[in-house]
């Protein structure tokens, strides 16, 4: 499948949208992100040599199982350190390097099944759940650059992610907003329903969130208008980063081979405030 209009693409694999449709590249948010932390030349090396963590395979198995779309969900069989593991891994490592598979052990399974228990028990999900299609695929062009999102859950009215972690407290997703910029995808996310014509894009995309310990439990949280207002700025100069390098070819590096002098970083003044009076 090739992408050569802006729309919405419904039952397109998980295969296909990763190996990125759209001819010559698109932008997504995870790109993006990576952009606003690295120079071009760092970010592309990163998403191009990406590899996913025990915790990212966790929560795609939880996404295939929960949302009944996505990769296909491999249990392993054998112990990985014997004959028959190290056969059965090799015998699906293809499907899982492209991403049209996520392997997990019988343990991990029994961990997804109470998860997914978890979130059953919940009205309020499984209404959204019930409502909602699932991995729906969106393609936009803008500022000169193609651009592309995978909604886990979207209505008529309004688009959700799921995550998953150790701690879904308020304090703890605002910690994983700064550490991975969550906000930003969720207005990456919005601003492509709205170029696309979508009503979702008019409501701020919100997060289901479910801890991976015993009793699995669950909030839903929604990046503040600060959040979303710098996300913004974000993404716009991430588009325009990534549209400069697709027409020139060029991803630079850092601008000098010398940098500046540098200074220590500001909690280094409060953790010795005590030394600092013998400084002055």
């Amino acid at each position: 499948m090739s992408i050569t209009e802006p729309g919405l693409v419904h039952g397109m694999d998980d295969e296909t949208y990763h190996a990125d449709p759209v001819e010559g590249g698109s932008l997504s948010s995870t790109f993006a992100r990576l952009l606003t932390e690295h120079v071009p030349a760092k970010a592309k090396a990163r998403r191009e040599n990406r590899q996913p963590t025990k915790s990212m395979n966790l929560g795609k198995a939880v996404h295939a199982t929960v949302l009944g779309a996505g990769p296909e969900l491999i249990v392993w069989e054998f112990d990985g350190r014997t004959k028959d593991g190290k056969a059965e891994r090799l015998a699906a490592a293809p499907l899982i390097a492209t991403e049209a598979a996520v392997a997990v052990t019988e343990k991990e399974r029994a961990q997804i099944l109470g998860m997914v228990e978890a979130l059953h028990m919940l009205p309020d999900v499984v209404e959204i759940l019930a409502k909602a299609e699932s991995e729906v695929s969106g393609f936009w062009t803008e500022g000169g650059a193609w651009c592309r999102s995978r909604y886990d859950l979207l209505t008529d009215t309004e688009a959700w992610d799921s995550k998953t972690t150790q701690d879904v407290s308020r304090l703890r997703f605002s910690k994983a907003l700064g550490s991975y910029g969550y906000h930003q995808q969720a207005e990456f996310y919005q601003r492509g329903l709205r170029a696309l014509g979508h009503k979702a894009g008019r409501k701020r995309m919100r997060f289901i969130c479910q801890e991976t310990e015993a009793p699995y439990l669950v909030q839903i949280h929604t990046p503040d208008d600060e959040a979303m207002d710098f996300a913004a700025i974000l993404n716009d100069r991430a588009i325009s980063v990534f549209a400069e390098a697709q027409k020139t070819g060029v991803w630079p590096g850092y601008p000098e081979l010398v940098a500046e002098a540098t200074p220590l970083p500001s909690w280094y003044f409060y953790q010795h405030e005590d030394d600092m009076e013998l400084v002055i």
